[in-house]
Parts: C-alpha cells; sequence; structure tokens
C-alpha cells in the first residue's frame, strides 16, 4: 500500500478539510483528492461522504484510519531502525480500564518517557468482545483488563497483580448497616457497574443471573467516577475497585458493606502470540510489572 495515500489521507481525515490538507503537506487540492480517490479504489470502499459543505468519515474511513495509524508508525520504526536511530516504535496503541489507567497509569508513564519521550501513546477503555482480533491484526499492541480469566488460545496472558474489590454504598444507604451480605441481599436493589473496567463486571452479572437475582435497576455507567457520586448520594450500590474509592472512604461519602465473601480481580496484561516487542513496548510492559508489583 502506497504511504504517501496513507499520510494524505490521515492528514484530511484528522482536518476534515481538503483545502487545509493541500495547505499543510503542500500539494495541489486536485492532489488531494486525486489520491483519496485513488485510495478508496485501491481499497473498495469509501472512506469519506459529503454533508453539506462539511466531510465526516463513514464506518469504513474510521476503521482505516486506526489502520493508517499504525502502518505509518510500523514505517516510521522501520526507517528508524535501518538507520541505526532506533527510537522503537513511533506510537503505541493500548487498551486499558478506567481504574488501570487512572490509578495505575500515572506511576508508569514518568518512567516510560524517561526512556521513550518521544513515543505517541494511544490510549482507549477496554473493548472486550472486540480485543482478541484487534491484538490479532494490530490495531492495539497491549491491552490490560480487570479479569480473572481470558480464554482464546491466539493471546498470551500475563496475571500482574490482584486487585481487591469492594461493595460499597452511601452511608445512609440501608445495607451499610446490616451484617455478612451476599447475593440474596441484592434482590430489588439498585445496582451501578462500570461499563470501563470491563471484566469483573460482567463476572458479577454472570453471578446474578445464576443466583436469580432480580435487581430493582442495573445501570452501567462509562464513568467510574459518575458511579461513585451517584452512589454517593444514595442512589443505589456498587462493586468497585478499593484502590479507585480511597478518598470518598476518607471523607465518609462512601462505606464498604459487609460483604460475607471477599472479593477480588486480576490485572491481565495481554498481547498477542508470536508478537514482535519493540524496545518501546518492552519497556513499557516492564514499567507496568514493577509499578504493580510495588503498588
Amino acid at each position: 500500500m502506497d504511504f504517501q495515500k496513507l499520510k494524505t489521507f490521515r492528514t484530511v481525515a484528522t482536518l476534515m478539510n481538503f483545502n487545509q490538507a493541500a495547505k499543510v503537506l503542500h500539494y495541489a487540492q486536485s492532489s488531494v483528492s486525486a489520491q483519496i480517490k485513488a485510495l478508496e479504489n485501491d481499497l473498495g470502499a469509501q472512506l469519506f461522504e459529503r454533508v453539506g459543505k462539511k466531510i465526516n468519515l463513514t464506518p469504513a474511513g474510521e476503521k482505516m484510519l486506526q489502520y493508517a495509524h499504525k502502518m505509518l508508525a510500523i514505517e516510521q520504526e522501520a526507517r528508524d531502525e535501518l538507520n541505526s536511530n532506533p527510537r522503537g516504535a513511533s506510537l503505541l496503541t493500548l487498551r486499558m480500564p478506567q481504574t488501570v489507567a487512572t490509578y495505575h497509569l500515572p506511576r508508569v508513564l514518568p518512567v516510560f518517557q524517561e526512556q521513550f519521550p518521544e513515543v505517541d501513546l494511544d490510549i482507549t477503555s477496554c473493548a472486550l468482545f472486540s480485543l482478541e482480533n484487534e491484538l490479532s491484526i494490530g490495531t492495539v499492541d497491549l491491552a490490560f483488563l480487570l479479569t480473572d480469566t481470558v480464554s482464546a488460545a491466539s493471546l498470551d496472558i500475563e496475571m500482574l497483580r490482584t486487585e481487591p474489590l469492594v461493595m460499597v454504598a452511601s452511608p445512609g444507604h440501608p445495607l451499610a448497616a446490616q451484617a455478612r451480605l451476599d447475593m440474596q441481599d441484592l434482590e430489588g436493589q439498585v445496582l451501578f457497574l462500570p461499563k470501563a473496567d470491563c471484566g469483573y463486571r460482567m463476572a458479577f452479572e454472570q453471578a446474578l443471573t445464576m443466583d436469580g437475582i432480580r435487581l430493582r435497576s442495573l445501570i452501567e455507567m462509562n464513568s467510574i467516577e459518575a458511579i461513585k457520586e451517584s452512589v454517593a448520594k444514595g442512589s443505589g450500590v456498587t462493586i468497585i475497585p478499593r484502590i479507585s474509592i480511597e478518598q470518598e472512604l476518607q471523607r465518609g461519602r462512601l462505606v464498604i458493606l459487609d460483604w460475607k465473601e471477599s472479593l477480588e480481580t486480576g490485572v491481565l496484561m495481554i498481547w498477542h502470540k508470536g508478537k514482535w516487542f519493540s524496545p518501546a513496548l518492552e519497556t513499557f510492559m516492564e514499567a507496568f510489572r514493577q509499578s504493580l508489583a510495588t503498588a
């Protein structure tokens, strides 16, 4: 595939304007349009659609932009390596639960940036159902999940640590005064679960189903902060990593419910079998190992 066409496509997709892209690339607008048309013909898919005077990426264009970022990063990495200037990967694409990104990643970044200050990081929350495919095709370099196991023959998985989970509510919630709670005590309750932390949420939902628990309402949110605020205002209860609520516990806004069994989840680091590790990726992985080992 023509890397120049990919660079032109990425520029247009970033600016969402053919005229501005032509100025940045020092091309005539007709040349930019011709390159995009040629790329669409090569791919057999339309990448942009016009809406009035504006342009938008089509669904195919959105997917192609992910590939373009990765392919251009690999091209730059190859040039650096062949010219004895091994900066490592110029872009690492990572999938990471919100809890890991908020409470563990900040300790890792300074260590990584000291060695690879010019490497870009593209970090998004986990997408469990598409994760194996994304790792297999290379649009994602490395992923983290909060769960105990992942069944995928094409993936290598490393357990980094065990993360304690807790059931929490506001101090005034009726369950806060009860002892030795279990699944049956959630009957008729409002339960908040985080979409952004993936694995343990799914496991807990499965346990509720197996025990035949009928909630009054299940509310799933992308934001852990929104869940904590809602629970602190008395709207329901949630299961959440202990590390994410320390401040709320100290301020008395949340209390840990007396759950009969201990709750925990693994922090997994996941990559595709046989993946080539650039120096940057190796450094990032080792920094995470060391950081979570001492957390």
